[in-house]
């Protein structure tokens, strides 16, 4: 095959001016043919995925369908038990000899009893209250109505008082004096020393005072909490029972307080023949 008349021949069409115009007019209007072709196509193939999508949207979610399942034939039904009548408990064979023959008699057994709610209820438990307790408890009350301040003669014929609370609860008494008159003196200083500090000697940073009157917490022979008011000059003017905490001679303290702006006096000396 010529390739040089081929060459030629190409060469000359392409020298006329015309020929020229065709080939290239040709070629554009090729390429616009693709370039819209290969737009359609991926226009379409955009529009396909767009109606997909709606469609996959508007559509309902498919719903589980659950099927019951069979009942096996390994399952055995019982048949219903009544509620309201305890089960009757199955009858027990005894077996009786007559005539050398043993013959099995079916004995029924009493049905259970349901319990009887009147009757399973316990009875109240008394709880013993505590010493502890009972003196909290008398203190507490003493704190609620005026107290009683009552002058007497001891058995050695001197004069004393002792402070009750409003329940005839015992606080605290006084020593003996020689004369009434020396009594109710006792009776007015304790008014006087009323705001004096509490202090304990159980402590073992406990440090004397000396020069002021205070309420002194201390311990007894029987190891009881008990309280003594003592004065400036060292003399005990008031003394308390024992308590057995240390809390509750404290608010013995409170109670003597307590009575000593709220009280009636009673002198039992005048009644006396």
């Amino acid at each position: 095959m010529d390739f040089e008349k081929i060459w030629e021949s190409i060469v000359a069409f392409f020298n006329e001016g015309y020929n020229l115009y065709y080939v290239i007019g040709g070629a554009i209007l090729l390429l616009v043919i693709i370039i819209s072709a290969v737009a359609a196509s991926k226009a379409k193939k955009r529009k396909s995925v767009q109606e997909e999508e709606t469609v996959a949207a508007v559509a309902p979610a498919p719903v589980a369908v659950k099927r019951a399942a069979k009942p096996s034939a390994s399952i055995q039904y019982s048949a219903p038990v009544s509620v309201d009548k305890p089960p009757v408990a199955p009858k027990k064979p005894i077996a009786k000899q007559d005539n050398n023959t043993k013959v099995a008699i079916m004995t029924p057994t009493p049905p259970a009893q349901k319990p009887d709610p009147a009757k399973s209820e316990l009875p109240p438990t008394t709880v013993s209250s505590s010493p502890e307790k009972e003196e909290n408890e008398k203190i507490e009350e003493s704190l609620k109505r005026p107290g009683l301040i009552q002058i007497y003669k001891d058995n050695g014929e001197r004069y004393r008082f002792r402070i009750k609370a409003s329940n005839s609860y015992i606080v605290g008494h006084s020593q003996g004096y020689t004369t009434k008159y020396a009594c109710k003196n006792g009776i007015a200083a304790i008014a006087k020393m009323i705001d004096a500090e509490t202090i304990d000697t159980t402590k073992q940073d406990y440090k004397p005072t000396i020069g002021r009157s205070v309420f002194e917490v201390y311990r007894d022979n029987e190891n009881k909490f008990r309280f003594r008011l003592r004065a400036a000059n060292t003399n005990n003017i008031l003394a308390s029972q024992g308590y057995t905490t240390k809390e509750n001679c404290i608010n013995g303290i409170r109670s003597i307080k307590h009575i000593i702006l709220n009280h009636i006096l009673q002198d039992t000396t005048l009644t006396r023949s």
